[in-house]
């Protein structure tokens, strides 16, 4: 089987699939795909594979970020190991996936399907996510947050440092004359300074190190040297604590173990589906139909997926009982191996459960795909051309059978062609006992009239184009193709002279009957040229009319969608308006005198200005009036009616549009409504208050303060506010007693208590009235 990858270069496709992986773990399972050998199995997969392509072209790729085989860690765990801090952030990428997944889910339309069901077998752990969360930051550092106690213990180190900090900066400011630089410097951890060797024992301390040319000394000031014990004690208070951290971390997920484990290799599964049919959609691919009916093969407008998609030449390989045999001829370097890896390539990615790059495709469910294509001549093993086909002839021969794919290039070649010829056609004939379905080419003439004859092989040829004299590589069905061996060479450059004396050896060998073979197939070829530029401009007609009518469609669909989307904004806007009149009428009636059906015409003014449906009222004999509504059949538009002739012609206009239609053509709507103008009484709901609902008395002076909140809670009591915030800051604590007194003498206050974190902390006061 990796020789058949090799020649039909099935190992460049899987590297083409593995970069759409997103983990080396789905890249690793790509590496090993192999062909199903359960028809369920396959089928199974190709729901999920086309299930994930329409994901694809609907909503884009699955939102999975980059994750890493936590497997090895999940084991440490499970056998009471602790992990390290970057071990929990590979944890996390996993469940930030499964995460994604079911929100991606969730939050898309998607109906349920067999891959939908397969995603939702993801469970995410979520005390296990959020803890770490809390822990451990995304470059695996434990959190001050992690724990009260490394929290106390950070603060404490941070205490030490600043404190030692401040005392090496006086050491050094009261010896400055003694130091050989300025700078503090570092040695074993320990905050040093750099003292001239002369001066050593005027520094008091200990000597961390001297510098290369003994004229500096390093000394750790005597009177930090307690202070850097206390921090080194500290220090490893803080590795227990962060070391107790990761123990209960790593304990919480051996207790999630088969959870996280599932969880794995569902991603990669999914990563895996996914992977393929992101290349799919690349191809612009379809998922086959694989079945076990041998009888049919079929791969419409094929193209070989690594040859560019601008230059690649599609071509529909069909066999159906009883021609099981496809003989393709034609010119040199004119497609035919292109052909046969095309169809042995595409059969195998549909084997492994991948999209392949046609318009549709049946593929049999294929026992092996036997294949002798190209030179393979061996220097190493003393074998010529023929003698490696023949040796690949003969494996094929023996294993072959009838749920087989047999591909097969330039048949009996390499030897004397009436040899060559009498083995290929032997060969032929027994492969057709066996009964597989087989694809080959030959350029022997006496192959091609043995084909041409017998009803199970049906023949092709590769297209030359004789004009150019270059080929097309379109493949020609029920065609014999020639090998324009000679029109080639004189390409390449062969002399003329050799040329046109090729061409009289070939005139005086060919026979009658050859003669016209060769002449009928040069008509044939144009023929099949003009049917395939026909199938071109009506396969391009079509095309553009789905396509217009299709934005026709999309554009009306978004016309009424647009315009009922804005009646309702509109309505709903109108409907807030409403109710934000009745709550400053609610302020104005307690403060002045409002008038109850000034409030009742203005909302009656804004329910005029609503959208509601016309019904349209369909009366034959309507008898028209200048200003009536009407319905234009023809132009399915509204207008109103601006002149009405004596023959009874209505003059109509539409947007500013006139027009002329008689009255059968109209449908009547309504009468033309008048606007009514809505009458203002802004000046009466203008009357509003500037008290605000907070009093901030920070800096003012005692009596000053006292005064201002008196006067406060009158304005409140009066704009009937039930919840008033007083700030007073912190401070000596004057302020904030005073307002306090204040509010257990007032016997409108119900209860008043301290701002919360968002609402100021101790330094502001919420009063609550009845």
């Amino acid at each position: 089987m990796k020789n058949t990858y090799d020649t039909l270069e099935f190992n460049q496709i899987k590297n083409k699939v593995e970069a759409f992986c997103i983990s080396s773990l789905a890249k690793d399972k790509i590496e090993t795909l192999q062909p199903y050998q359960d028809l369920e199995d396959l089928k199974l997969d190709q729901k999920y594979l086309d299930q994930a392509m329409c994901l694809i072209y609907k909503y884009g790729r699955l939102p999975m970020g980059y994750y890493n085989d936590v497997e090895p860690l999940l084991l440490k765990a499970n056998k009471d190991g602790t992990l390290f801090g970057e071990d929990f952030v590979q944890i996390v990428y996993l469940l930030n996936n499964v995460k994604e997944i079911i929100n991606y889910l969730s939050d898309k339309e998607i109906k349920e399907n067999e891959l939908v069901n397969l995603c939702n077998q993801f469970i995410l752990p979520k005390q296990l996510l959020k803890e770490i969360n809390r822990c451990i930051d995304s470059s695996g550092n434990v959190l001050d947050n992690a724990s009260k106690e490394l929290r106390r213990i950070r603060r404490q180190i941070l205490s030490i440092e600043a404190n030692i900090r401040t005392k090496i900066e006086q050491v050094k400011a009261a010896n400055k004359d003694y130091l050989s630089q300025e700078a503090i410097s570092s040695r074993n951890n320990h905050l040093v300074l750099p003292v001239k060797a002369g001066n050593k024992n005027i520094v008091k301390g200990i000597v961390h190190a001297v510098s290369a040319t003994g004229q500096t000394m390093f000394i750790e000031p005597e009177i930090i040297v307690s202070m850097n014990n206390q921090l080194v004690h500290a220090r490893d208070d803080e590795l227990r604590e962060i070391n107790r951290i990761l123990t209960e971390l790593s304990r919480m997920v051996k207790d999630n173990y088969d959870l996280l484990h599932e969880n794995q290799e569902l991603m990669v599964e999914i990563d895996v589906i996914f992977a393929k049919a992101g290349y799919g959609v690349q191809i612009d691919g379809v998922v086959p139909e694989v079945c076990e009916d041998y009888s049919s093969f079929s791969l419409i407008k094929a193209r070989h997926p690594l040859i560019d998609k601008d230059k690649v030449v599609a071509n529909s390989i069909i066999l159906n009982e009883p021609k099981r045999m496809l003989l393709i001829s034609g010119s040199n370097t004119g497609g035919k191996t292109v052909v046969l890896k095309t169809a042995g390539l595409l059969s195998l990615m549909a084997l492994c459960g991948m999209a392949v790059p046609c318009i549709q495709a049946v593929v049999p469910m294929f026992d092996q795909i036997c294949v002798d294509l190209g030179d393979e001549q061996s220097i190493e093993q003393s074998l010529s051309t023929f003698s490696s086909h023949m040796k690949r002839l003969v494996e094929i021969t023996n294993d072959v059978s009838e749920k087989s794919l047999v591909l097969l290039d330039e048949i009996g070649s390499g030897t004397d062609p009436k040899e060559g010829q009498s083995i290929a056609e032997a060969i032929l004939r027994y492969l057709h006992k066996v009964n597989p379905l087989i694809v080959a080419s030959t350029h022997y003439s006496g192959l091609k009239e043995f084909a041409k004859n017998e009803e199970y092989i049906l023949v092709a040829a590769v297209e030359f184009d004789q004009e150019k004299m270059i080929p097309t590589y379109r493949l020609i069905e029920g065609s014999v193709g020639n090998s324009y061996a000679i029109e080639i060479s004189s390409r390449l450059g062969l002399k003329e002279e050799i040329v046109e004396l090729a061409y009289q050896i070939k005139e005086n060998s060919l026979t009658d009957s050859d003669k016209l073979l060769e002449k009928l197939q040069d008509e044939l070829t144009q023929v099949q040229l003009e049917r395939d530029r026909l199938e071109l401009l009506t396969n391009e007609a079509k095309n553009k009319m789905n396509r217009y009518e299709r934005l026709i469609n999309n554009f009306e669909k978004q016309k009424d969608e647009l315009i009922e989307n804005a009646k309702q904004q509109a309505n709903q806007l109108l409907e807030d308006s409403k109710q934000e009149i009745d709550l400053v009428v609610e302020e104005l009636k307690k403060q002045a005198e409002l008038k109850q059906h000034v409030v009742i015409e203005a909302k009656r003014n804004l329910d005029l200005l609503k959208h509601e449906e016309k019904k349209i009222i369909n009366e034959e004999k309507h008898a028209y009036q200048v200003g009536d509504i009407v319905k234009v059949l023809s132009a399915n538009r509204q207008g109103e009616i601006l002149s009405i002739n004596k023959k009874g012609i209505l003059t109509i206009s539409m947007s500013g549009l006139k027009l002329n239609a008689k009255p059968e053509e109209v449908i009547f709507v309504s009468k033309k409504i008048k606007p009514k103008k809505v009458k203002s009484n802004l000046k009466s709901l203008r009357k509003s208050t500037n008290q605000s609902y907070e009093l901030n008395i920070i800096g003012k002076r005692y009596e000053e303060a006292m005064l201002l909140v008196d006067k406060f809670l009158d304005d409140a009591l009066v704009n009937n506010y039930s919840m008033v915030r007083i700030i007073h800051g912190i401070g000596t604590g004057v302020l904030r007693n005073g307002v306090k007194k204040m509010l257990e003498k007032n016997k409108n206050v119900v209860s008043y208590r301290d701002g919360g974190p968002n609402e100021g902390g101790l330094g502001a006061t919420l009063v609550y009235f009845e």
